[in-house]
């Protein structure tokens, strides 16, 4: 029986203590769940954008210019050969020519044209220069036709004095320079042909003097009694051996 009550007893302690009454005591209270403080969340403030500063122009650069170098001055080299006026008849006229009688026409002769319409003695015409000659054959087509044909004055400014011809030879037909009122050179051509040849005279003895050309036909010879001349100019180098 007593064992009994001890159990009990024993029973009821558990019980009590279960509870949280402590026998003879004040009842131990039950501790309640500790609350966990909520951390505050940490604001990030948000950075103000700082203005970006403008950027500060760089001034171009300005190449210095350089210096600018004058070029050197070459020499003017003097032509190596001059026209006298109106010497390859060009122009289509005697200008700068006086003219007497009728061999050689009102105007020269158009030497394309008498090769084109087949106007020449034998064979056509070759080596000429350009398109006009001074002919005493073609105006009126007669070798016995008589002229001369006499330029104006120019300077003989070059050693050298250049020309083309055709002709028969006879001392009535001929080319000559004339200087202080004299003739100092002549050519009769030896050259009946339609071909015309390059003359040369060096006139260096007179360089510095004017002179005057006279291109003659006092022949009435047929049928080849005639000169045609062309291209004259002076010049400092000669095209063929002087004569």
């Amino acid at each position: 029986m007593n064992g009994s009550i001890i159990a009990a007893a024993g029973v009821l302690f558990v019980l009590l203590t279960i509870c949280g009454v402590t026998p003879g005591g004040t009842p131990t209270p039950t501790p309640g769940p500790t609350a966990i403080p909520t951390a505050t969340p940490m604001i990030t403030p948000t950075p103000v954008p700082t203005a970006t500063p403008a950027p500060t122009a760089t001034p171009a650069h300005t190449p210095t210019p350089a210096p600018t170098v004058a070029p050197t001055q070459e020499p003017t080299s003097p032509p190596a050969k001059s026209y006298i006026p109106n010497g390859d008849f060009e122009t289509g006229t005697y200008e700068h020519w006086a003219v007497e009688d009728l061999g050689f026409g009102a105007v020269p002769s158009d030497i394309v044209a008498a090769n084109a319409a087949q106007l020449y003695l034998d064979t056509p015409y070759r080596f000429f220069h350009g398109r006009f000659a001074a002919s005493s054959y073609l105006p009126v087509r007669d070798a016995g036709a008589r002229g001369t044909l006499t330029s104006e004055t120019f300077l003989i400014s070059k050693p050298y004095l250049e020309f083309l011809v055709t002709g028969m030879n006879n001392a009535q037909i001929y080319v000559e320079l004339w200087v202080d009122g004299a003739a100092v050179k002549r050519l009769v051509p030896d050259n009946p042909t339609n071909s015309f040849e390059r003359i040369t005279w060096n006139v260096r003895p007179w360089m510095g003097k004017t002179g005057y050309l006279k291109v003659v036909d006092a022949s009435s010879t047929r049928p080849r009694g005639f000169i045609e001349v062309d291209d004259f100019y002076l010049a400092d180098i000669p095209t063929v051996t002087p004569t």
